[in-house]
This record gives C-alpha cells, structure tokens and sequence, in this order.
C-alpha cells in the first residue's frame, strides 16, 4: 500500500471483508470503484468501525441500527453481516427479527407519511392509515431503541414528518442528542456501504 492509497484488490478486499462478504463477492459498482488506487475505500471500511464504536450506544445496538437499515435496503451481505454481529453482541434472535419487522413497517410508514406530506392536504391528515401496528407498542428491543431505528430507516427512506415524529417521542423517552445523532451516522454509512457491497 503507498501511503493512504489502496489498490483494486487491496481495497474491495478490505471492503468485504469488514462487512464478512466473500472475497469473489466484488460487483459491478466495486469494480467500476477499484479501477484506479482508491482513498475512498479505506476511507470508507474506517468510517464504519467509527460509526460502529459509539460513545453513546453500545455494540449491540449499534448492530441492530446498521442491520434495520441493511434490511430497509434489501442488501443481503450486509443484512446477514450485521444480523451474526447483532447475535455476538448478545442481541436474541427476537430482538434480530425485530429490527428487520422494523425496517418492513417504517417501508410502509415513510410511504403513507410522505404522501401526507407531500400532498399538502388536511383531508389525509384526518384519515386513518387503518394498518396495523402492534410491534410499535412492546418492542423486544424496548421502546428507545425501536425509535431509534425507526427515526434511522425514516431518514434514509427520506420521511420528513417520520423522521421529526421520532426524533421528538426519542427525547420525550430521555434519549440524548448525541444517541440521535450516532444513530444517523450508522445509518449514513451503511448506506454507503450498500451501494458498492450488494
């Protein structure tokens, strides 16, 4: 390696094997990055152990963040890396599931909210969205970090009403600032991952 640079191999090779992907697994996207010596892969593979190591969440939910984004993704690799990292972090495979029920039910949330949103009119405010939703009111996970990864698919899913719902109920519950904001940075990164790890 010469100084930060890495090259092809060295770099998508780094890439998976943080997130466990086979060393073959290397797609069209991470090709097409390892073309030429790449800071952005090293950059990258070191912002996830960052983001991962929160001051103010501990392991397991930091993994149960990064796997109900994955899941909202659709990404496999990453669903199935941080899914084995929720469990060695002591996560139950009820509390795993969860976070993957989360990411289903925020998919359909962020649907129903944005529209709200974007069509502007009291009429769908006044409208029940008549699905339901018993998960949200007993997580496994408990209630903060349900929110937590709630507010995490909302902002990725783009869902400004969702995203300022939860934010809100996560301070109403006593939560910091710094845990919203650590639970952004997971969510921003394994997005990033997942559009060159799939």
């Amino acid at each position: 390696m010469s100084g930060a640079l890495m090259t092809y191999e060295e770099g998508t090779a780094a890439l998976l094997e943080e997130v466990g992907a086979p060393a073959g697994h290397a797609n069209a996207a991470l090709q097409l990055l390892g073309t030429v010596p790449s800071r952005y892969a090293r950059d990258l593979k070191l912002n996830l152990k960052a983001v991962l190591k929160s001051a103010h969440l501990n392991e397991k939910e930091a993994a149960l963040l990064a796997l109900s984004v994955a899941a909202n993704q659709k990404n496999g690799p990453l669903t199935a890396h941080f899914g084995q990292s929720a469990s060695q972090a002591g996560a139950t495979a009820e509390e795993t599931a969860e976070a993957v029920a989360c990411a289903s039910l925020l998919a359909a949330n962020n649907v129903l909210y944005r529209f709200r949103h974007f069509a502007a009119k009291e009429k769908y405010n006044e409208l029940r969205p008549g699905l339901r939703m018993n998960i949200m009111m007993n997580p496994a996970t408990g209630k903060h970090l349900f929110e937590l990864m709630s507010l995490a698919v909302s902002a990725v899913n783009g869902c400004e009403q969702c995203v300022k719902s939860h934010e809100a109920s996560l301070i109403a519950l006593g939560a910091s600032e710094e845990q919203v904001w650590d639970a952004i940075r997971i969510a921003s990164v394994v997005a990033s991952y997942d559009r060159i790890v799939c």
